[in-house]
């Protein structure tokens, strides 16, 4: 059994033995985990190991069987509610956008400040405001007239980042937001991510693929094949024997 439940102010996320199933199969189980704030960590796990499950469990996509979470010290029990929902901004994986998506760069950004002012509220000029300095955070605002399908996939990885910083999310989770980039592009946005992350205090989340992009840019690298199977820092030599065990 976990630990009690934390209202440390230090603590965004905090799961307690956390389990998830999807009729017959289990996805997650008994899932311990504290998300610190400035944490950087990086995710990774085999095919079907609960990557993304447990980002939606964290966000309240996905309820769980058992055990108990908190979002910044507030027990979930049914939902995210409205007044934390905001702080927390999910980037999921996606491919290319198809080019002939008709909205502009501007109007995906400005989007993100619904969240912040709920969707029965115009959007208005601080808001508008706000979606550039988040498109000039992630150094987008030059493309902001024009059509997000006309951007390169790392291009729109950086405006679906900035649709979450216009909502003034504190934490940014991401799942698998490199999968459709090559390796360049992939250490551009990883290097955003570490940009947001030191500068401004932003608490990251990521899935990933590649050990090795995760090593040098997390703090703290979690593993997981349905179990934490390793939690800790990216040097630590237990980690590669967790590797080998969940991947082989």
């Amino acid at each position: 059994m976990g630990d009690d439940i934390s209202s440390d102010n230090g603590i965004v996320i905090c799961m307690r033995d956390i389990s998830v199933v999807y009729g017959d199969f289990a996805a997650l189980y008994e899932i311990n985990l504290d998300i610190k704030k400035g944490d950087f960590i990086g995710i990774c796990g085999p095919n079907g190991s609960g990557k993304t499950t447990l980002l939606k469990t964290m966000i309240g996509l996905i309820q769980p069987i058992a055990g108990k979470m908190t979002l910044y010290g507030e027990e979930i029990i049914d939902s995210v509610p409205v007044h934390t929902r905001f702080r927390i901004g999910y980037v999921p994986q996606i491919t290319t956008i198809d080019k002939n998506f008709p909205a502009l760069v501007k109007d995906v950004v400005e989007m993100g400040r619904y969240a912040k002012a709920g969707l029965v509220n115009r959007i208005r000029k601080i808001d508008k405001q706000k979606a550039m300095d988040a498109l000039r955070l992630v150094d987008m605002e030059h493309s902001a007239e024009r059509p997000i399908g006309h951007l390169s996939g790392g291009q729109q990885q950086r405006v679906l980042i900035a649709q979450a910083l216009a909502a003034e999310a504190e934490v940014l989770l991401l799942d698998e937001f490199t999968s459709a980039l090559d390796f360049r592009m992939t250490e551009d946005i990883m290097e955003l991510l570490d940009y947001l992350n030191y500068t401004h205090k932003i608490t990251i989340i990521t899935v990933g693929h590649n050990i090795e992009i995760l090593r040098a840019y997390c703090n703290r690298i979690v593993c997981i094949n349905k179990v934490i199977a390793f939690d800790g820092d990216p040097k630590d030599s237990e980690l590669d024997k967790a590797i080998i065990k969940i991947f082989h």
